[in-house]
C-alpha cells in the first residue's frame, strides 16, 4: 500500500510540473504495469491468480493513456495489447520512423487511441521459459476471445475470456481442434522469433 501511495504521489508531482511548465497539452503519457498484483497483498478478482502466473490475474494490467487533443477523456477500449507496443506507439506519436535494421515486435496503438482504426495483428503472445511457480515454464497465445496456456511439462488449458474472465472452465478437452490450432499458431510464432524453448532434462 505504501508503494502504491508513493507511485500516486510521484505521478501527481510529474503532472503538476508539466502544468507549471505549460507542457501538459504537448505531452503523451502512458501509465501501466509489468504484471498483475502479487498474491497475498492484493486481490485481483474476478481475475484468476496473480504476479508470475499465466492466468489473467498475472498478466492483465491497467493501461492508461493521455494524449491531449486525441484520446477522448474517460473513454475505454478492450483491444488486447502488450508492453511491446509502447516503443512503436511513442515513435508514431513523435513522428519518428521505426528502425529498419531490426524486427519490431509491437504495433503502434495510435489507430485505437485516436479512434481512427484497428490493429492489424490477429494474436498476442507471452513466453515465460522459467521455473518461478508450479507447474513451471509456459507460453500463452491470446487470439480474439480465445486464450491457450501451454505448460512445457505437457498440460495445456483453453479458455474463452469473453464468457469466462475468471478462467474457471478449461475447454481443451471439449474443443480439442481449437486447442490444437492455437498451440500450432503459438509454436510457429515462437519459432519465428527464435524463442528459447524448454526441453526435458535427460
Amino acid at each position: 500500500a505504501a508503494m502504491v501511495e508513493s507511485v500516486d504521489d510521484a505521478f501527481g508531482r510529474i503532472q503538476k510540473t508539466l502544468d507549471e511548465l505549460k507542457l501538459s497539452d504537448n505531452t503523451f503519457i502512458i501509465f501501466t504495469s509489468d504484471n498483475g498484483g502479487l498474491l497475498g497483498p492484493t486481490n485481483n478478482a474476478p481475475l484468476r491468480s496473480g504476479k508470475g502466473y499465466a492466468f489473467e490475474g498475472g498478466i492483465r494490467v491497467p493501461y492508461i493513456v493521455k494524449w491531449p487533443g486525441v484520446t477522448k477523456p474517460n473513454s475505454t477500449n478492450d483491444t488486447p495489447i502488450t508492453s511491446v507496443d509502447i516503443f512503436p506507439t511513442i515513435l508514431k506519436v513523435a513522428e519518428v520512423d521505426l528502425p529498419s535494421d531490426r524486427a519490431i515486435d509491437g504495433e503502434s496503438l495510435t489507430p485505437i487511441l485516436s479512434g481512427s482504426g484497428k490493429l492489424s495483428r490477429e494474436a498476442i503472445y507471452w513466453h515465460f521459459p522459467h521455473y518461478r511457480h508450479p507447474p513451471g515454464p509456459y507460453s500463452i497465445i491470446r487470439d480474439g476471445d480465445w486464450k491457450l496456456i501451454k505448460w512445457y511439462h505437457g498440460q495445456k488449458l483453453l479458455f474463452n475470456l469473453k464468457s469466462d474472465i475468471g478462467e474457471t472452465n478449461d475447454l481443451s478437452e471439449t474443443k480439442p481442434e481449437k486447442a490444437e490450432a492455437l498451440e500450432a499458431k503459438l509454436m510457429n510464432h515462437l519459432k519465428s522469433v527464435n524463442a528459447k524453448i524448454p526441453v526435458p532434462k535427460n
